[in-house]
């Protein structure tokens, strides 16, 4: 094979996309299906229509082959409301079943992170809250929540220590006003968009002393592509958002800090041994860390970097008597889920989730878990104004005949034309997996179709195919 290879970036956002099972002639019956649903919902087509096989794959004229269809679409009507599909990584939890009151659990979250650091554990990030019952059906007394929170092995004694400008240290942080660049993709994206950022401020004269970093996601058990981060710059006076770009505001809030000078790949071992002082010290940490750049690498060689790295933390407050039913660490397996997000007090609790199951209902949605509540900032310490959160529920991944919408995040490619009959694409795998091999390339989930010329209608010679397989580079 002749053509060459290529590295792609495919850039984050949303597709519909519905799994089926049958003969490669169907193809084209579900594409008009698709578009037909695209024409009644609150979705546009933003590009091609793309197809992922079974990797098992090897007959294409069977009539049991497993193929997914999909297009990108963006939402045609601002909709605060709308509902969304997500794949959670594979995590490990500590989880805590109560029994009792709603407004007994922000302890419960406090019980549970103080499990966790009296027995080896670091919770890592925000709860999330899943509910056996209904506060409708059932007394308040009678209601079953598990509250779980991602945890990491945590051995103070396997810390590696890298010296710091200065000693760890508690500071409060006034309220300020940040241009922010929110991003769903891969820790490799964190430098471009912080460039990006930079040239924005150039554009409009704002001089910029530090780039602020934030984790949105656990920085050490994320899955690959899957990182979400936020950076941000501070800025006085009348900003407006663009299309990239929020304007927000953090409230006054205190922090453990520690200042250090060196290459960025030991950040994580700062972060460690702020988890270390927080746990000698009583502390809580309540978000994930984040990171200040003080100087830059255009201008310092990476021995002279300079970085603070702050946490989020609270003096702990919270009724040590709430009599908890069973903890225990588990692991909680890939799985989608869909939800709804918003910011604000918990009054819109109780509608969001009749939204999300009457959307669940009209769309034939087979669920597979508890109805949950997944906080995206530390709901304890917070104004109810300032909480972030998920209204979701566990759906089934392997539904099939069900149109979904799927949030994908930005990604690398190993890109190839391939022109021919499906009956040959086997082949195009097999190049490409054998070059990923060679240029040190780890290869991640199922290979793409691209149909660049048409979905074809049979078995035609000459379509015109592009395969993409997503990876990242072995490090």
């Amino acid at each position: 094979m002749d053509q060459e290879v290529k590295l792609e970036i495919m850039q984050a956002g949303r597709v519909a996309t519905i799994k089926h099972r049958g003969s490669f002639e169907e193809l084209n019956l579900i594409h008009v299906r698709v578009n037909e649903w695209i024409k009644n919902s609150n979705f546009i087509r933003k590009g091609i229509y793309f197809s992922r096989f079974d990797l098992d794959c090897t007959d294409f004229s069977s009539d049991d082959i497993l193929f997914e269809l999909g297009v990108r679409v963006s939402n045609q009507i601002k909709d605060e409301n709308s509902v969304r599909i997500a794949e959670i990584a594979e995590r490990n939890v500590l989880s805590a079943l109560y029994k009792g009151s709603y407004s007994n659990l922000p302890s419960v979250h406090g019980i549970l992170e103080d499990y966790a650091r009296k027995n080896d554990l670091a919770p890592m990030g925000s709860p999330a809250e899943y509910y056996f019952n209904d506060p409708l059906e059932v007394k308040s007394s009678e209601l079953i929540t598990e509250v779980q929170f991602t945890v990491l092995d945590y051995k103070p004694e396997n810390i590696q220590h890298v010296p710091l400008v200065n000693k760890i240290e508690r500071k409060t942080i006034k309220k300020q006003r940040f241009a922010a660049m929110e991003y769903y993709g891969s820790i490799e994206d964190v430098f471009k968009v912080r460039v990006d950022l930079i040239k924005w401020a150039e554009k409009h004269d704002i001089e910029v002393n530090a780039v602020h970093f934030k984790y949105h996601a656990n920085p050490e058990g994320i899955y690959p592509g899957g990182m979400v981060f936020r950076i941000a710059i501070p800025v006085d006076g009348d900003v407006k958002e663009e299309r990239n770009l929020k304007v927000i505001e953090i409230p006054e809030h205190e922090v453990l800090s520690a200042i250090y000078k060196g290459p960025y790949v030991n950040t994580p071992n700062v972060h460690r041994m702020m988890v270390n002082y927080a746990f000698e010290n009583g502390l809580e940490l309540i978000d994930f860390p984040e990171e200040i750049y003080l100087n830059s690498i255009f201008d310092v060689s990476c021995d002279d970097l300079l970085t603070e790295v702050r946490m989020d933390m609270i003096e702990p407050n919270f009724d040590k008597n709430i009599q908890i039913d069973k903890i225990e660490r588990k692991t909680v397996k890939k799985h989608e889920t869909a939800f709804i997000r918003q910011k604000g007090s918990f009054e819109k609790v109780t509608t969001l989730r009749t939204d999300l199951f009457n959307w669940v209902k009209r769309n034939n949605i087979k669920t597979s878990g508890y109805p949950y509540l997944r906080f995206l900032n530390h709901p304890r310490g917070l104004n109810q104004d300032d909480i972030n959160y998920d209204v979701g529920i566990p759906v089934d991944s392997n539904m099939e005949d069900v149109i979904k919408v799927l949030d994908y995040p930005r990604h690398k490619v190993l890109s190839l034309n391939h022109h021919g009959p499906m009956s040959t694409l086997r082949d195009t795998y097999v190049f490409i997996k054998d070059y990923a091999e060679e240029q040190e390339f780890q290869l991640l989930d199922f290979p793409v179709i691209i149909f660049v010329d048409k979905i074809p209608e049979n078995h035609e010679e000459g379509i015109l195919f592009k395969i993409q397989h997503p990876v990242r580079k072995i490090v």
